[in-house]
């Protein structure tokens, strides 16, 4: 349940409650007031005599209100005396504030007028006197009960009705504990579906605050939380990616450095040496001197190799060095390349041979830097192989949608260890680094660089023979895009 419904829900029952609960107290206090307790709706039924009489002067009233002759009456008020005579009940009427009439007669200090002054009409009981007032037009009439004894059983439903609203009031003092417990419990139950997850949330930034790149916060909610903890392990994961590479990228660098260092000092100190010895007069025949100045000019050949190398390298890194892509039979690219060069690298020592080709497959690069990639790894192949009898062979076919060209060698292979360090800058072998001679360490690196702009990638792996396989990977595209 998300968030936003457990809080609609709650706010709903914090008013639903509450209303059902006095609802239901109400009816239970009405139930048991009128009911249970024996409450009468009708508190004046038990004086029957005294209710027949105000009963009856009430239909009198109506007529004295219509004809309002006193002969009729006093007429009327006596036969009402001669009827209610030995029940102690007394009418008397009066007119513009003067007693007009009466059924008998009343103790002198009953203040009977005084009773005129009522502010409205209807019963009231005054010590053991019953009184009616009703007005007839222009006459005021009072039934008086003078001999009026309040019943026990209306004293009992005083006590009754005490005891009523002593209930209602407990009753209600419970609505209010319950509705306060209601609101406590749902506002917990709300607060602490709120407050677990942003508690592991504030753990969890804490914990990548700390360094703990690898924590991961898990919830098993179906809320709005469970997104947010997925987004935070997505970013936490993100982060580590970016930190590992960073480190990655500083230990690269301080191997480019240490590499450059290297492999610009051994060329230098040749030539430092070489100009100390022609300085001092060590060589002193002219094939000597020609021997040390053929020298010196070779290492400044392979100092200036090596910077232009790595110019080429920072350029394909930032994405700044110009490519000229064109739309290319990947096949015949590859056959017209490896006849071009198979004679080259023959007399070096290197045997290149096509054995399977395509045609009519059609790739997106540039000509000049795929070939440039393509002799990085002959070179390769040539400076770390068999020093006799060395030979790579050459594969092109396609899997999927894209074009793979597959380059094996009868080579002594890369332990597997390495395999994926093989691309990297500066990276050579042991053998290759005792002798820097033979390479910079910046072809493979180059090359992949150069796939990578292709859109293409490059990873190599041992044969199963012996050797090193390097397998090309390019997009194909369709023979009638540009």
């Amino acid at each position: 349940m998300t968030v936003k419904r457990r809080l609609y829900i709650s706010n709903t029952l914090m008013i639903v409650i509450p209303f059902l609960l006095c609802v239901v107290t109400g009816g239970i206090v009405m139930n048991v007031a009128m009911s249970v307790m024996g409450i009468q709706n009708d508190r004046y039924s038990e004086n029957s005599d005294y209710n027949r009489a105000v009963s009856e002067i009430q239909q009198l009233s109506g007529k004295w209100a219509l004809d309002g002759q006193p002969n009729t009456i006093t007429g009327d008020v006596a036969a009402f005396g001669e009827q209610y005579s030995q029940s102690g009940i007394t009418l008397e009427v009066y007119q513009n504030g003067g007693r007009l009439c009466a059924s008998g007669e009343l103790p002198d200090d009953f203040p009977s007028l005084t009773l005129l002054d009522m502010t409205e009409s209807g019963r009231l009981i005054m010590d053991e006197t019953m009184i009616y007032k009703t007005d007839a037009g222009e006459y005021t009439v009072l039934v008086i009960d003078a001999g009026f004894h309040i019943p026990e059983s209306w004293v009992n439903d005083e006590k009754k009705f005490q005891a009523v609203v002593y209930l209602g009031i407990f009753m209600f003092s419970v609505v209010l504990l319950i509705i306060v417990a209601t609101n406590r419990l749902l506002t917990r139950v709300v607060y602490n579906n709120i407050v677990t997850p942003l508690d592991a949330f504030v753990y969890g930034v804490h914990q990548l605050r700390d360094g703990n790149l690898e924590y991961r916060i898990e919830y098993a909610g179906k809320d709005e939380f469970a997104g947010v903890c997925a987004d935070f392990n997505e970013m936490a994961g993100r982060l580590q990616d970016m930190v590992n590479a960073r480190q990655k990228d500083d230990e690269s660098r301080r191997e480019l450095i240490a590499g450059i260092s290297h492999d610009l000092r051994t060329p230098l100190t040749s030539i430092i040496s070489y100009v100390e010895g022609l300085e001092k007069g060590i060589a002193t025949t002219p094939a000597v001197q020609k021997r040390y100045f053929d020298t010196i000019k070779s290492k400044a050949l392979d100092l200036s190799h090596i910077v232009s190398q790595l110019f080429l390298f920072s350029k394909l890194d930032v994405g700044e060095f110009p490519f000229r892509m064109e739309k290319l039979d990947i096949g015949e690219e590859i056959f017209s390349f490896v006849h071009s060069v198979s004679d080259e690298y023959g007399e070096k020592g290197l045997g290149i041979f096509l054995d399977t080709s395509i045609r009519d497959v059609f790739v997106s690069a540039d000509p000049v830097q795929l070939r440039n990639a393509l002799t990085n790894i002959f070179d390769n192949s040539l400076k770390y192989g068999q020093a006799e009898n060395g030979e790579i062979r050459i594969a092109c076919g396609t899997e999927g949608q894209n074009a793979v060209i597959t380059l094996t060698d009868n080579g002594p292979g890369v332990p597997d260890d390495n395999l994926e360090n093989l691309f990297t800058v500066f990276y050579r072998g042991d053998r290759a680094r005792s002798n820097p001679g033979q390479g910079s360490g910046l072809g493979l690196a180059i090359t992949a660089k150069i796939l990578e702009r292709l859109g293409g990638f490059i990873r190599a792996e041992n044969a199963t023979e012996s050797g090193l396989r390097v397998i090309i990977t390019l997009p194909v595209i369709g023979g009638d895009e540009p």
